[in-house]
């Protein structure tokens, strides 16, 4: 039965005037608890100063690529800086894009979306699925959350790109030195294990969760490394054959930079599939965010900011986004090694929120 059935009953049917009273007190309870819960709002627009300050660090820095920032409602602003006018060369908001790292927070929604199905847990062991691996009763899913799994990838060249799921696991497996070490180590071998678990945990393939449970309820499409042709995506503006470079790269990232996705797509996902579901946002940052910065699910906390850089092959691309205000920026570029992208994150961080912050001493240099 209804609190509020409950109340009106309890009290005698002439008392008129402490039944209205404990209804107003009721439905006043009920305006406060829901200003306390996390709300969905809209961020503010961006202004024509903070633009035209983007701009700037663009420009300066001679970037080819385009910024995204905040525009009415929940669409994106474009901020475009062009460096060429070869069109293969050329960076548009509407145009793939390899993302890189930025996949671990696909990955890592992913993950916690069976958390929420009860299918697994933060706590669960690797040893659940690979019971020979060392140490894997120690490693959990949170530690591989927060890249302190102690797991290292053993490097190995291959001479052609990993065909399948099947393939990218295996390959993994075999290149896996798990040390027994659990302190921070930043290895994309974390979220390849991560993707390896949602697999094995759904019985679905990594890439049908992936989009049936996290993609397509955000209205997302993007493409895998085996599904996109050399045309769809910008070229290198300095340097050239890298195509079948990045291919065999990207064959490598099961779960943590296999993807392909458009810049406003990307925007689209974080908003939908993050900053518009309280919850799960609530998952990344209560009881996660102290003093200094944490890393979790595929993204650096510090509060009130969420962070995460991409680089794979001279692609580089970076978001800030404050959780609390809900101003977004976004940056894609095809020009920059990853030290010069860890140089223009802060110009970019102060000319849109107008404060300086330095990069995350927790991210590894490539």
């Amino acid at each position: 039965m209804p609190l509020m059935t409950q109340l009106i009953i309890y009290f005698k049917k002439g008392d008129e005037i402490v039944k209205a009273r404990k209804i107003a007190i009721l439905f006043l309870l009920g305006a406060v608890i829901n200003l306390c819960l996390p709300q969905a709002g809209l961020a503010s627009a961006a202004t024509r100063q903070q633009e035209r300050a983007v701009k700037r660090v663009l420009v300066e820095n001679k970037v080819n690529g385009v910024a995204l920032v905040n525009g009415h409602g929940q669409r994106a602003r474009v901020i475009s800086n062009e460096q060429t006018t070869d069109q293969d060369k050329q960076v548009h908001a509407n145009r793939l894009f390899p993302v890189a790292s930025l996949q671990k927070l696909m990955t890592g929604i992913a993950v916690l979306t069976l958390v929420n199905d009860n299918k697994l847990a933060l706590t669960s062991p690797l040893s659940a699925y690979q019971p020979r691996l060392p140490y894997a009763n120690q490693i959990t899913v949170n530690r591989l959350m927060t890249h302190m799994s102690g797991l290292h990838t053993k490097g190995a060249e291959i001479k052609h790109p990993l065909i399948g799921e099947g393939a990218q696991r295996k390959y993994a497996l075999a290149h896996v030195n798990s040390t027994g070490k659990y302190k921070w180590h930043y290895d994309d071998l974390d979220f390849v294990m991560l993707a390896a678990i949602i697999h094995w945990t759904s019985h679905q393939s990594y890439r049908h969760y992936l989009t049936s449970r996290v993609l397509q309820p955000a209205g997302v499409h993007v493409k895998f490394y085996d599904q996109v042709q050399q045309r769809e995506v910008p070229q290198l503006l300095t340097e050239k054959g890298q195509w079948s470079s990045l291919q065999l790269a990207m064959s490598k990232e099961l779960g943590s930079g296999e993807i392909f996705c458009t810049p406003l797509a990307y925007w689209q996902f974080f908003h939908r599939a993050l900053l518009d579901q309280p919850s799960r946002l609530a998952q990344f940052t209560q009881g996660r965010v102290g003093s200094g910065e944490t890393y979790f699910g595929g993204m650096y906390l510090e509060g009130p900011y969420l962070h995460a850089n991409g680089y794979l092959k001279g692609y580089s691309c970076t978001f800030y986004s404050n959780y609390h205000t809900r101003q977004t920026i976004m940056l894609f570029a095809n020009n920059l090694s990853y030290r010069q992208l860890r140089k223009i994150n802060p110009q970019l961080h102060h000319a849109y929120y107008g404060d300086w912050r330095r990069e995350q001493k927790k991210i590894n240099a490539y």
